[in-house]
C-alpha cells in the first residue's frame, strides 16, 4: 500500500537539491534577477510548509497508532485476565461446585445453590482447583506488570479481584503457593484477602463493592505496590 507520508519528505528532500545545485553553478549576482532564483525561493518556502506538514501529521499518526494499540492491548488483558479465568471455570469438569460459587459470593443463585454442600475431594479436583486459583493469581501478578497500558481501570480489574478474594479456597491454595510469585503480587494478594473479608456472604449489594474498592484504591499500600512495579 502507498503511504503517502513518504512521499513528503522525499519531495522536500529533492527540492533541497536541485536548489543546492543552483547554488553551486549559477552565478550569484545573475541568478537573483532570473526567473529561477523566483522559482527556487517559492520551493524553499513550500519546502519548508511541506516539511512542517510531514511533522503534523507524522504526529497524528503516531497518535492516532497509539490509541490503536492500547485499545488493542486492552482487549488483550480483558481476555487473558477475565474472559480465559471465567471459561477456565464454566469448563471445569472435576473442581468442586462450591468451590467455584466462592469465587463470585454475589452470585445469589451459585450461592444457595451449593449452601450447606460439601463435595468430597479428588486427586483431580485438587488440581483442577489448584490449576485455576493460580491462574487467577498469575492474574493479579500480569495485572501489575500490563496495567499502564490498559484502558480498563483500576476499578474495574480490583472490582472482580476482590470478588475472587472472598473465596476460602482460593485463600488456602494462595497461602500454600504464593511464594510462587513476585513480592508485589504477594503484597497485592494479601491486601486484597483483607479487604474481601469485609465483604458480607453472599454479597448481593454491588454498593458495598463499589465502596470496599474505593477504599482500595485510596490504601498507601496499594500505592507502594503500584511504585513497586515501576508504574
Amino acid at each position: 500500500m502507498f503511504d503517502y507520508l513518504n512521499i513528503i519528505p522525499l519531495f522536500t528532500i529533492l527540492i533541497l537539491i536541485a536548489g543546492t545545485a543552483a547554488a553551486i553553478f549559477i552565478k550569484p549576482h545573475k541568478f537573483k534577477n532570473t526567473r529561477t532564483s523566483v522559482f527556487i525561493s517559492i520551493m524553499g518556502s513550500m519546502a519548508v510548509i511541506i516539511l512542517s506538514l510531514n511533522v503534523v501529521l507524522t504526529t497524528v499518526s503516531l497518535e492516532t497508532q497509539n490509541t490503536i494499540n492500547k485499545a488493542q492491548f486492552t482487549k488483550q488483558a480483558i481476555d487473558k485476565l477475565w474472559l480465559f479465568p471465567n471459561q477456565l471455570l464454566k469448563e471445569a469438569t472435576h473442581a468442586r461446585p462450591e468451590f467455584i460459587a466462592s469465587l463470585y459470593y454475589n452470585n445469589n443463585n451459585l450461592y444457595h445453590l451449593t449452601l450447606n454442600k460439601k463435595t468430597v475431594p479428588t486427586v483431580k479436583s485438587e488440581m483442577e482447583e489448584q490449576y485455576i486459583s493460580l491462574v487467577l493469581i498469575q492474574s493479579w501478578e500480569d495485572y501489575l506488570t500490563l496495567r499502564e497500558f490498559d484502558h480498563t481501570g483500576a476499578a474495574v480489574w480490583i472490582h472482580n479481584f476482590l470478588q475472587w478474594a472472598q473465596s476460602p479456597y482460593l485463600k488456602k491454595v494462595y497461602d500454600n503457593l504464593k511464594f510462587n510469585f513476585a513480592q508485589t503480587t504477594i503484597d497485592l494478594g494479601d491486601l486484597l484477602f483483607e479487604y474481601a473479608q469485609q465483604i458480607p456472604v453472599p454479597s448481593q449489594d454491588s454498593k458495598i463493592y463499589q465502596m470496599t474498592v474505593k477504599k482500595f484504591l485510596k490504601d498507601p499500600r496499594l500505592h507502594a505496590i503500584f511504585k513497586a512495579t515501576g508504574h
